[in-house]
């Protein structure tokens, strides 16, 4: 049988339509899995009741009063999303790649801050997000938790009245100035890279629940502090590892990459889902209808830890 040479066509990628042939898979069943404090009581994946107002892992365990987190990836987001039929459509979406100026799928230039979208009459309603994932870990120790074998890499979204806390936590990681430099050679250039991008993960992140104020009374939010501290070869490892899973990141939270846009929401016959469990714009899965019970695999703890031990 005759084939093909890639090596002789492959300059004609850049002719691609952009239409994507990932094959869709469930919220379930994807890398990084959602973190959300459930809103009502409701039967879910796993075939258990989520109790209101506890952390919940999507698809790997069911009522946790904390979480704990070693941070790999961090990521601002602009989305300006409207509701049709009682679904959140995203109109517009910046993934803020590299410095200002940003452009958002739409085609307009974004602003560069609140005040600079305020002044734009389509950007006024765009909302700044924070995507913070990471590896599922022990409190005490950063020790991964396993399924399967395997670490499980989850993610909370900050938006709206979740914001605040989630973005003091790393505002208050980045401006710390007591921590001994462990990246060198120490210039200026390596000591704004440590406090952007390594400080938040020198420590394991502890959230919780917490309540907050709204002009719809008293709200869930997320509140996270500052952990037990790792060591430099653990250090290395998440930040080699936030290095190999950066695809997987982009795949899932670059929605620029959707060109068609789309809903956030499930289809009506479905039980309503939490805030944070409406995450994935332009997805075409539709959640299972009938609750099944998978055989549950527990997360357990690694023991005589060290993340070069672990089989990513």
């Amino acid at each position: 049988m005759s084939s093909i040479d890639f090596s002789e066509y492959s300059e004609l990628i850049d002719e691609s339509p952009g239409f994507s042939s990932k094959v869709p898979v469930s919220p379930e069943d994807e890398f990084f899995h959602a973190v959300y404090i459930s809103g009502q009581q409701r039967k879910n994946h796993l075939g258990e009741t989520e109790i209101p107002g506890k952390l919940q892992i999507r698809g790997v365990k069911s009522n946790l009063d904390e979480i704990n987190m070693v941070i790999t990836h961090v990521k601002q987001v602009l989305v300006k999303s409207s509701r049709v039929n009682n679904r959140d459509n995203l109109d517009c979406f910046c993934y803020q790649q590299g410095p200002p100026p940003w452009k958002g799928t739409s085609g307009n230039v974004c602003g560069k801050n609140s005040t600079e979208r305020a002044s734009i009459p389509f950007c006024s309603t765009c909302r700044s997000q924070l995507i913070v994932a990471g590896i599922y870990a022990d409190e005490n120790t950063g020790k991964p938790f396993l399924v399967d074998g395997k670490p499980v890499y989850i993610f909370i979204r900050a938006k709206g009245i979740k914001y605040g806390n989630v973005a003091n936590y790393l505002s208050e990681m980045a401006q710390k100035d007591d921590l001994e430099p462990i990246v060198t050679p120490v210039t200026e250039q390596s000591k704004k890279f440590e406090k952007d991008n390594v400080n938040h993960k020198r420590f394991v992140a502890k959230i919780t629940v917490g309540k907050q104020s709204s002009s719809y009374g008293m709200k869930e939010v997320f509140e996270i502090k500052q952990g037990s501290p790792l060591s430099v070869e653990s250090i290395k490892v998440v930040l080699n590892k936030s290095k190999e899973t950066l695809g997987n990141f982009k795949e899932k939270f670059d929605w620029s990459k959707n060109k068609t846009g789309g809903s956030a929401d499930y289809s009506t016959s479905a039980p309503k889902p939490s805030d944070d469990q409406t995450f994935n714009f332009g997805s075409n899965i539709e959640p299972k209808q009938e609750v099944k019970t998978p055989p549950k695999t527990e997360a357990k703890k690694v023991d005589n830890f060290s993340f070069e031990d672990v089989a990513f």
